[in-house]
């Protein structure tokens, strides 16, 4: 992927197939367990990603991934969670939070990481229904961000590894790991039934799943990891505007601007930071 299409040609597919992962996800998990979704979506994004290790002479197993694998594990499920039970022009934008996370990792502060913080609040409290209860699909995103926070403080042992192959052992191992808790709640049954009755959004989930994975590997050989994270902050307006028009989620223009003040304010800390949060 890349060496067909310009630079900006691989930003827009990125930014297409996230915002379209959220979206799925969301179509794929409604009224489902999030468990079987989570196995779903990613065993099927498992499969097309070794599919493209074979194309490319790349497959073969990288053991390394197998306990970032755990970590991710718990991060993709709460992700998917998440987008399947919450409003996805509500619980999209939360999605950045992996972004201020990382900040306090080591936060450095200065005049525009403190004006990207006070604008990600903003946004994040704009976001939030008023006078109801706080939102579980909401808090599962925080948490999925945190694991997945997580998760990239692993990887960075990885970096030397080839990406490919990686990812497909990566999201393999994910699957692995999630087969404890799909088997100890009997959620086969659920698995079956899904893929059964949801083909369409079976196919487009696990397609975006592994096409935005692909993406990111394919923008690393181009641009900075900062860079490419704030390519990436910019699907959660968009998703925020898909799960308006798309599922008719109410509030649209509120929840746009707060999107919106959520993105500004991740792409802020990133450039405020330099070299230090991608």
């Amino acid at each position: 992927m890349g060496q067909g299409i310009g630079l900006w040609g691989i930003i827009m597919l990125r930014l297409g197939v996230l915002s379209g992962e959220r979206v799925a996800f969301h179509g794929l998990g409604r009224g489902r367990g999030p468990l079987a979704t989570t196995a779903v979506a990613y065993g099927g994004a498992a499969i097309l990603l070794w599919v493209a290790a074979l194309w490319t002479g790349q497959a073969r197993w990288i053991g390394e991934a197998f306990w970032p694998g755990a970590v991710y594990a718990a991060s993709f499920g709460l992700y998917t969670a998440s987008l399947a039970q919450g409003p996805v022009s509500v619980v999209s934008g939360f999605a950045n939070a992996t972004v201020p996370m990382l900040f306090f990792v080591d936060p450095r502060w200065d005049t525009l990481s403190v004006f990207g913080m006070a604008l990600f609040g903003a946004g994040a409290v704009l976001l939030l229904p008023r006078r109801q209860a706080f939102s579980p699909a909401v808090l599962w995103m925080l948490l999925s961000g945190a694991a997945l926070a997580a998760g990239r403080l692993m990887d960075v042992t990885h970096q030397s590894l080839a990406p490919l192959p990686y990812a497909a052992s990566l999201f393999t191992s994910v699957v692995l790991w999630m087969m404890v808790p799909v088997t100890a709640y009997g959620q086969w049954p659920e698995v079956a039934s899904i893929v059964r009755q949801r083909t369409a959004w079976v196919l487009l989930a696990c397609a975006t799943n592994a096409v935005s994975y692909l993406t990111v590997l394919a923008l690393l050989r181009r641009i900075t990891p900062t860079m490419v994270e704030a390519v990436s902050a910019w699907a959660g307006v968009l998703a925020t505007v898909a799960g308006v028009v798309i599922f008719r989620e109410g509030g649209g223009r509120k929840k746009v601007i707060a999107a919106m003040l959520l993105t500004v304010g991740c792409v802020i800390l990133l450039f405020s930071q330099p070299g230090r949060m991608g």
